[in-house]
């Protein structure tokens, strides 16, 4: 298992137009037996999917509102995201989040008093 920390900066992932060209980016993040933590951005022109496999832990949040290095908002609504989780593996919320596409069991989503909305809908069967 790998652990990352993250110093400085509570972002794990911030998927979002890059400001050079103008364009959308899509991402996919598979964590097979890995302990994840942070808050993931994705930008409302763009696209992740977070896989969650063999035991794997993930303590965040999903969101979409985006500022750049001059403090200037990049995105303001996240963009689509599809989070597949398995048997084995968990997510501890630490805010609200917003995803596109939940595949899985929400009993192993430990809601921790914040709600995870899946196209605008609150997910039930948290713990």
């Amino acid at each position: 298992e790998v652990e990352l920390h993250n110093e400085g900066s509570d972002v794990l992932l911030s998927v979002c137009d890059d400001g050079w060209h103008g364009a959308s980016n899509t991402a996919e993040l598979i964590a097979d037996a890995q302990a994840l933590s942070g808050t993931i951005l994705v930008g409302d022109d763009s696209t992740l999917t977070l896989n969650l496999t063999e035991g794997s832990s993930f303590e965040g949040a999903i969101g979409g509102e985006i500022t750049n290095a001059k403090g200037e908002s990049v995105s303001s609504e996240v963009g689509e995201v599809t989070v597949a989780l398995d048997d084995t593996s968990t997510w501890t919320l630490t805010g609200d989040s917003y995803v596109t596409e939940f595949n899985g069991d929400a009993a192993n989503i430990a809601a921790n008093g914040y709600t995870l909305y899946v196209n605008g809908t609150a997910l039930t069967g948290t713990n």
